[in-house]
């Protein structure tokens, strides 16, 4: 059984050089082994990158992670899912607030892409293929 999609990609993956590159950026405002979301946005807006690209590195490129807490955390797969809008999913996520990002490498459910994981005291809720439409709905039902 294939772990990809059936349908096309819909977006590119971050170049690995690039990858490196801002891994570099985030070594710089790391404090120990975390960094802080508020200085990871400043850092993307500085450079004029999106701040998804600095949280897919994370995973990718770094043993960072990042820092902060709250009653739900959302994992977001940002290795292969990148093809099919794992990006902006954070992106959007960076945006809405209120909720611990958690970037990882891979969620093992490759064929339902872009996919995303939420965890709190209601367990693990999967939302896959996941859209900002179904995060936002799952956060507001689980809040």
């Amino acid at each position: 059984m294939s772990k990809t999609p059936t349908r096309s990609p819909t977006h590119e993956d971050i170049d690995p050089s690039r990858l490196a590159t801002m891994a570099v950026d985030l070594e710089e405002i790391a404090d120990g082994e975390t960094v802080e979301l508020a200085a990871l946005v400043e850092l993307a807006e500085d450079r004029g990158r999106p701040a998804s690209h600095y949280l897919a590195t994370l995973p990718l490129a770094t043993d960072l992670k990042l820092a902060g807490e709250g009653p739900l955390t959302v994992k977001v797969c940002a290795g292969t899912c990148q093809r099919w809008g794992a990006l902006d999913l954070l992106e959007h996520l960076v945006e809405r607030r209120g909720v611990q990002i958690a970037p990882v490498s891979c969620l093992d459910r490759c064929d339902h892409a872009p996919a995303v994981e939420i965890h709190g005291e209601h367990g693990q809720l999967v939302l896959a293929p996941a859209t900002s439409q179904a995060i936002d709905d799952a956060i507001s039902s689980l809040s």
